[in-house]
C-alpha cells in the first residue's frame, strides 16, 4: 500500500479509537442516588420602617392610611400668599390663604390646612392691632361729646378692640386714651363666633362665618371640658378664681386664671347645669395645648387679653357671642 494512503488511514483509526474511549469512560461515571436540594432562594432582608420595596407594610390589626396626594396649585398659592405677607400686602395674602383653605383636597386640620391658616392667622392679627385699612372696617369720625365706650356700643364692638385698631389711641404711659372731634376712628364691623375642636387644641375665631384667627388652647383632662352649644354672657379682667368652698384672689399665686375670663353659659339644647365654664388666661403657659385644665378652655395671656378685646360685652341692643365646642 502506497504510503499517502497508509498514514491517513492509521489517523483516522486513531481519532476513532479515541472516541470510544471517551464514550466508554462517560457511561461507567457513577449517578449518586440522592442528589442534592436544591439551593432555597435568596431572603429579602427586612429592616423595620425601612421595607426593602419602599412600600409601607401592615401590621396585623393596623390599616395604613395612604399619605393624601397632592393638590394641583396648593404651593404655588402658598408661595405667593408668603410672598405678599413678607410684603405687606395683608389683605391680598390672607385671600390666597383662604383659597388653600377651600381648595378640593385640602382637608381641615391637615398640614395643607394649616400651613394657610398660618399665613391667615398672620395677616388678620397684623389687621387686628394696627389702623392698616381691611375689607372688615369701617371708619367714624368723631364728633363732640363721644366717649370710646359709647362708640364701642353703637358698632358691636369694644373699647379695647378700638384701641388695638387705631394706632393714634396707643398709650404707652397706659393711661386713657383721648378723643377729639373730627378724629376718624376704624373699627371692625361684623358678628363674631366662636368655634373650639378639642381633639385639635384649637380655638378658632370666626368673622360673619368666615375664618379670621387661630389659636392653640388647653382643655380639662379626663375629658371634663364639655361639648356643646354656649354664649358669651359675661367678660372679666383679672378675674378671681372660686374653686368649690374656695376664694383665691387675683395675683395669688394658686390662682391659675390668667389675666382675663369669658364666661360660659350652656344654650341651644346643651345640659343647662354645665355651669362654672369659661375661657380663661392662664399662669402656666407651658401647659397650652394639652389636657391640663379643670374643664375650662385655657389660652396664654397675651393671646386670651387679645380675644377679650375683640368680643363685644352683651348687653342691650348687643347681641352674646355664640360658642361651639365640639369633640
Amino acid at each position: 500500500m502506497y504510503w499517502y494512503i497508509k498514514y491517513p488511514l492509521i489517523l483516522i483509526l486513531v481519532v476513532v479509537c479515541l472516541g470510544l474511549a471517551g464514550l466508554v469512560l462517560r457511561s461507567c461515571r457513577t449517578t449518586p442516588s440522592n442528589p442534592p436540594e436544591a439551593a432555597p432562594p435568596p431572603q429579602e432582608l427586612s429592616v423595620p420602617g425601612a421595607p426593602s420595596d419602599g412600600l409601607p407594610r401592615e401590621e396585623p390589626g393596623q390599616t395604613l392610611v395612604p399619605p393624601p396626594p397632592p393638590v394641583p396649585g396648593v404651593e404655588e398659592r402658598l408661595a405667593a400668599a408668603r410672598r405678599q405677607l413678607d410684603m405687606g400686602m395683608l389683605e391680598a395674602a390672607r385671600k390666597l390663604a383662604r383659597q388653600v383653605i377651600k381648595m378640593e383636597g385640602v382637608k381641615e386640620f391637615d398640614p395643607l390646612w394649616r400651613r394657610a391658616v398660618e399665613i391667615l392667622d398672620d395677616a388678620d392679627k397684623r389687621l387686628m392691632n394696627s389702623s392698616a385699612p381691611a375689607q372688615e372696617k369701617g371708619f367714624y369720625r368723631v364728633v363732640r361729646g363721644d366717649s370710646l365706650a359709647r362708640i364701642a356700643s353703637r358698632y358691636y364692638t369694644s373699647v379695647g378692640a378700638l384701641i388695638r385698631c387705631n394706632e393714634s389711641l396707643h398709650r404707652e404711659d397706659g393711661r386713657d386714651p383721648v378723643i377729639r372731634p373730627s378724629q376718624t376712628l376704624s373699627y371692625i364691623q361684623g358678628t363674631w363666633s366662636i368655634r373650639v375642636s378639642k381633639q385639635h387644641f384649637l380655638l378658632l375665631l370666626y368673622l360673619d362665618g368666615e375664618l379670621y384667627r387661630v389659636w392653640t388652647v388647653g382643655i380639662g383632662k379626663e375629658n371634663r371640658t364639655p361639648s356643646g352649644r354656649f354664649l358669651i354672657t359675661d367678660k372679666l379682667t383679672d378675674p378671681a378664681w372660686t374653686p368649690p368652698g374656695r376664694f383665691i384672689a387675683a395675683g395669688d399665686p394658686e390662682n391659675v386664671l390668667g389675666t382675663r375670663w369669658l364666661k360660659l353659659t350652656p344654650t341651644e339644647g346643651t345640659d343647662p347645669s354645665l355651669e362654672g365654664y369659661g375661657i380663661h388666661g392662664t399662669t402656666e403657659p407651658e401647659t397650652v395645648g394639652t389636657s391640663c385644665s379643670a374643664g375650662c378652655i385655657r389660652m396664654r395671656n397675651e393671646e386670651v387679653e387679645e380675644l377679650f378685646d375683640f368680643i363685644p360685652m352683651p348687653g342691650g341692643s348687643t347681641p352674646p357671642v355664640r360658642v361651639s365646642i365640639e369633640e
